[in-house]
């Protein structure tokens, strides 16, 4: 059943598009590359996942599935102009019914609906309303696909582009899922650019940015205030079968009487060897994210992670974020046929200060450590393994194995910490 809101809304979304269509048909010159142009697309996705163990969380249900519909339709009236609506619906079955499922579950809204003018590759295009931000790899601002919900932003940003440069400048704020039209946060907002400059670098790239946010109470160490966050990611191939990656970034803000000071760096190198049978990417990285040495000094040291999609990139089950972390991760991927691809992660995950806690990827702290600071900063270690099949482009099949073996930290001080065993499969159908 929608409520009253969500049928207006749509209806309103269908009404503006029916309006448009015949007006920029009238208005239209009759040459092939003026001519309006509709595009409709749709996404199915099923999941099941299944636990054993006390994990890191012993209330979590032991096995559910999730659904999500999406449906996509793009009008673009002019050459410079395109409009671009998607509806989705999410749905999760056998959850426990006394947890808060509002992290899967979303039934029929509107995910996106936004305004695009200029051309998608030209000096300058203009967009208006909500959709999706992706940045820095998804360790700032991210997608969060993995999500049954996956929620978007509401806002404008400008994109800027000559030859292999461009620039990214936005004012947005998070969309709050709630039981009706999902609303824009009034308290998740961030202002900021993203730069890419690739000319004169050969096969390199520096990725400059800069963000002003504000988060709520409940969701950070930031309480509520307003951070500061500026970097650069340097990537590029160091040779044909060599790749890299290096992300360094400053942060700082006030929060009440307390100033915040932090900084994150992540080190990644990996090499393809296209010669061999399985055509195998090897790669190691390196993530650091500073935590708090001295919670009674008056200032704030963990890293806020601001709006990241952090699944894979520390473990697909998803036990910690980039915050107060030492991660080392080494990796192969492989491809046995055509339509056949095996990714093998191995992770170690551990607390940049023992003074600091243990924090989650909803960016709530787990864990605290005691007064005095813990006695081993280990939180564990994590195998993933994930084989993928896709007959298709538009069908893809994947089956996950991950263990997760608990450290000191997390047996000693999380409640309910223990090893735990996550297995998942995923049905994912493009039209």
């Amino acid at each position: 059943m929608h409520s009253p809101f969500q049928r207006t809304a749509c209806g309103a979304l269908l009404a503006a598009m029916a309006v448009l269509a015949p007006i920029a048909a009238l208005g239209q010159n009759r040459t092939r590359e003026q001519a309006p142009r509709y595009e409709f697309g749709a996404e199915l996705r099923a999941r099941a996942e299944t636990r054993d163990g006390g994990g890191d969380d012993p209330t979590k249900q032991d096995a559910f599935t999730t659904t999500r519909l999406r449906f996509d339709a793009t009008m673009r009236p002019t050459r410079h102009v395109r409009i671009f609506v998607e509806a989705q619906d999410s749905h999760v079955q056998g959850f426990a019914s006394d947890r808060d499922d509002r992290a899967l579950k979303d039934p029929v809204d509107i995910r996106q609906g936004y305004l695009a003018l200029g051309d998608d590759d030209g000096p300058l295009t203009l967009f208006v309303g909500r959709r999706e931000l992706s940045f820095i790899d998804e360790r700032i601002i991210g997608v969060r696909n993995w999500s049954n919900i996956s929620p978007a932003w509401d806002g404008s940003e400008l994109v800027l582009r000559r030859g292999k440069d461009s620039v990214n400048l936005l004012a947005v704020t998070q969309v709050d899922i709630s039981d009706g039209f999902d609303p824009p946060s009034r308290t998740r907002w961030v202002y900021g650019a993203v730069g890419v400059i690739g000319s004169g670098l050969g096969g390199h790239q520096i990725e400059p940015f800069f963000f002003t946010s504000r988060r709520p109470v409940d969701l950070s160490s930031n309480l509520g205030g307003v951070l500061r966050t500026a970097g650069s990611r340097f990537s590029g191939l160091l040779a044909e079968t060599w790749d890299y990656q290096v992300i360094l970034a400053g942060q700082g803000g006030r929060t009440q009487n307390r100033s915040q000071g932090a900084w994150m760096g992540v080190w990644a190198l990996g090499k393809t060897l296209e010669q061999r049978r399985l055509r195998p990417r090897l790669g190691v990285e390196w993530s650091y994210a500073s935590g708090d040495s001295d919670p009674q000094d008056g200032r704030i040291g963990t890293f806020d992670t601001l709006f990241p999609g952090p699944h894979r990139i520390y473990g697909v089950q998803d036990i910690v974020s980039l915050r107060n972390l030492r991660a080392l991760k080494t990796g192969v991927e492989l491809h046995p046929r055509r339509a056949w691809q095996v990714n093998v992660d191995f992770l170690d995950l551990r607390l940049a200060s023992r003074h600091d806690g243990l924090y989650q990827t909803n960016f709530v702290a787990r864990a605290h450590a005691p007064l005095g600071g813990a006695s081993s900063a280990h939180i564990g270690s994590e195998v993933d393994v994930v084989l993928r099949y896709a007959p298709t482009a538009k069908v893809e099949v994947s089956f996950g194995v991950s263990r997760f073996a608990a450290g000191q930290f997390v047996v000693r001080e999380v409640p309910g910490g223990d090893s735990q065993t996550f297995l998942h499969t995923t049905l994912l159908v493009t039209l």
